[in-house]
């Protein structure tokens, strides 16, 4: 390994693209040049299963927590049968996902629940980005959706 000095604002760009806590700069970077663990460039990077959902035109145009639901609703609809495995995903004291609104508002303040498109779902939206971001990916894997898709829908959401 070689240690090499950067300005603290790239260093701030490069820990704002973690996706997992506990990610070294090293993966990250990778990650950013699309370089694998052996520092070579994959030959054809083969398209995830929400690439085409994540090419949506009006998706970049959207809020946040529009674009969160957006890609949960399309998740939904490639694993319909796995989808109530996000019910299992929540914080210290908040419920995340839930069948209702009212399960969701009793786990917290001002959780502000919106129901995921096209499905029976609801999820908590009153969290900071990077958080929704941290939870989608997990929705994502949960579901049964690949590594790559899962980090690719959660690198849409802004900071």
């Amino acid at each position: 390994m070689r240690t090499i000095e950067i300005d603290d604002d790239l260093y701030a760009y490069i820990a704002s693209q973690t996706m997992e806590i506990g990610e070294s700069a090293n993966s990250i970077l990778r990650r950013i040049f699309g370089l694998s663990d052996e520092g070579q460039a994959p030959s054809t990077p083969q398209p995830h299963e929400l690439a085409q959902a994540l090419e949506h035109p009006g998706l970049r145009f959207k809020t946040a927590v529009d674009q969160f639901l957006f890609i949960l609703g399309e998740a939904y609809k490639l694993k319909p049968n796995t989808f109530d495995h996000i019910l299992t995903i929540q914080g210290r004291e908040r419920i995340y996902f839930a069948r209702s609104r009212e399960e969701i508002e009793q786990s917290g303040n001002s959780t502000q629940p919106k129901q995921i498109p096209g499905t029976d779902y609801w999820v908590m939206t009153n969290s900071p980005n990077r958080q929704k971001k941290s939870m989608l990916r997990e929705a994502l894997l949960a579901i049964g959706v690949s590594k790559q898709a899962a980090e690719a829908a959660a690198r849409t959401l802004p900071l």
